[in-house]
C-alpha cells in the first residue's frame, strides 16, 4: 500500500482541484471543467518527472494521466513514474542519467552507475518486456534491492580507493580479492599510489604569470532589464493547423467551427499580430466556444469576446468584436514588467474576475498542444 508521501498526485489533490474548478467555473460547460482539471493535474505531475527533454516529459505526463488517473482512477505515485520510464530507451544516457538522479533523490540513496543499470535491467525483466501495469511491485522490488545491498557492494568496488582506481585497474583489484599475497601487493600499490598522488599535488611549480590588465578591469555593470513592451513572442501571430483547430472546435460543438467564423478570427489575429489561439481561448473563457445548441448562439457569435461588457449590450459583427478584442489585448500588453505573466497583466483590465487569466492561459496552452502550427498539417 502506498503512503501519501510516495504519491506525487494524491487523491486529496485531485479532489481539491475538482471541487475548486466546479465551484469557481460553475457557469462553464462540463467539458471546460474537464480541460481545466486535466491541465492542473498535468502541471503537478510534470514537475515530478525526471529531467528528461521537454517532449519526453510531456509525453510521459500524458501517458500517466491517461493510464493511471483516467483509466485506473488512481493517484499517481513514484512507482507509476518509474514504471513509465522503463518504457523509454534507457541505453540513451540523456534518459538513463536523469532517471538515475531522480531515483537516488526519491530513495535518498547513492547508487553506483553500474549497479543502477543492473537493477534497471532486472526491473525491465520483471516488467515483462515493458508491460508496466504492476508498477508498485516493480518499484518495491527495485527499492528492496537497493536497500539490501551489502555495505561493501558494487558501489564500493567501482571506486575502491579514490584516485587509486586510476592506478590499479578494477579487474586486477577484483582478482586480488581474498588472497593473502594479493593484500600485500595491494598495500604496496596503495603506498605507491599515495606517494605518486602526493607528488602531483605538492610538486614545485613555476610561479604563475600575473594576470593581464584586461582581467583586472572589473566587468561592466549589466544594463537593467527593460520591461516587455507588448505581447511576448509566443503570443504573437503564427499560422495554425486549421484541420486540427476545426477538429478541436468540433469536439466542443462550437459554432466557431464554421469556416467563415474561424477564418474571420484568424484573419483579425494576423492583422493585429496576435496568436489566433489566444483569441479563440478568450472566446472559450467568455462563452465556452459558443456551443451550437445554445439558444442565443447566432447572436453571441457577433461578440464572443464580451467587448464593451457583453454581447447583449454590444451586438455587432464577429470581425469588429474580434478587432476590438485584439486591439485591447495589444494595448493592455504594453509596459508589462519583465517578471509579470502576460495573461495576468492583461487580466488587470480586460476582466473583472481576477482569475480570468487562469482560464485563458489554460485554454491557450491546451489548444497549442492539440492544434499545433500549419507546418504540422
Amino acid at each position: 500500500m502506498r503512503s501519501e508521501s510516495a504519491l506525487v498526485l494524491t487523491p486529496t489533490d485531485i479532489h481539491n482541484i475538482r471541487r475548486y474548478v466546479q465551484q469557481k467555473y460553475a457557469d462553464l460547460p462540463k467539458e471546460r471543467h474537464a480541460e481545466i482539471i486535466d491541465d492542473a493535474m498535468r502541471r503537478i505531475v510534470l514537475k515530478q518527472i525526471p529531467e528528461f527533454p521537454s517532449e519526453v516529459k510531456h509525453a510521459l505526463t500524458g501517458k500517466l494521466l491517461q493510464e493511471v488517473v483516467h483509466m485506473q482512477q488512481r493517484a499517481v505515485g513514484n512507482d507509476h513514474i518509474f514504471a513509465a520510464c522503463l518504457t523509454l530507451d534507457l541505453t540513451d544516457s540523456g534518459l538513463s542519467e536523469p532517471l538515475h538522479s531522480w531515483t537516488e533523490q526519491r530513495l535518498q540513496s547513492s547508487i553506483a552507475a553500474r549497479r543502477f543499470h543492473e537493477l534497471v535491467q532486472e526491473a525491465l525483466t520483471s516488467a515483462d518486456a515493458g508491460d508496466c501495469m504492476d508498477s508498485e511491485k516493480i518499484w518495491n522490488a527495485f527499492r528492496s534491492r537497493i536497500r539490501s545491498d551489502a555495505p561493501v557492494g558494487l558501489a564500493a568496488e567501482e571506486e575502491p580507493m579514490g584516485k587509486l582506481a586510476d592506478i590499479v585497474p578494477l579487474p586486477v583489484m577484483r582478482s586480488l580479492r581474498l588472497r593473502p599475497i594479493g593484500y600485500a601487493l595491494l598495500s604496496s600499490l596503495l603506498v605507491l599510489g599515495m606517494l605518486v598522488y602526493a607528488w602531483t599535488i605538492y610538486r614545485p611549480t613555476a610561479p604563475a604569470k600575473p594576470p593581464s590588465s584586461a582581467v583586472l578591469n572589473p566587468p561592466a555593470a549589466p544594463l537593467p532589464a527593460k520591461p516587455e513592451d507588448g505581447l511576448p513572442l509566443e503570443l504573437r501571430y503564427q499560422d495554425v493547423n486549421r484541420h486540427k483547430l476545426a477538429d478541436y472546435l468540433k469536439a466542443k460543438n462550437s459554432l466557431l467551427v464554421e469556416h467563415s467564423y474561424m477564418e474571420t478570427i484568424i484573419s483579425v489575429a494576423k492583422k493585429y499580430d496576435i496568436h489566433p489561439l489566444l483569441l479563440f481561448a478568450i472566446t472559450g473563457q467568455e462563452q465556452g466556444f459558443i456551443p451550437k445548441d445554445q439558444k442565443q448562439a447566432k447572436k453571441i457569435v457577433n461578440n464572443p469576446f464580451n467587448v464593451y461588457n457583453s454581447w447583449r449590450k454590444y451586438n455587432t459583427t464577429l470581425e469588429e468584436s474580434a478587432s476590438i478584442a485584439a486591439r485591447t489585448v495589444n494595448r493592455l500588453s504594453k509596459a508589462r514588467p519583465a517578471d509579470m505573466n502576460p495573461f495576468t497583466w492583461i487580466n488587470r483590465e480586460y476582466a473583472e474576475d481576477p482569475n480570468w487569466w487562469k482560464g485563458v492561459s489554460s485554454l491557450f496552452t491546451t489548444m497549442k498542444r492539440q492544434v499545433g502550427t500549419s507546418a504540422e498539417q
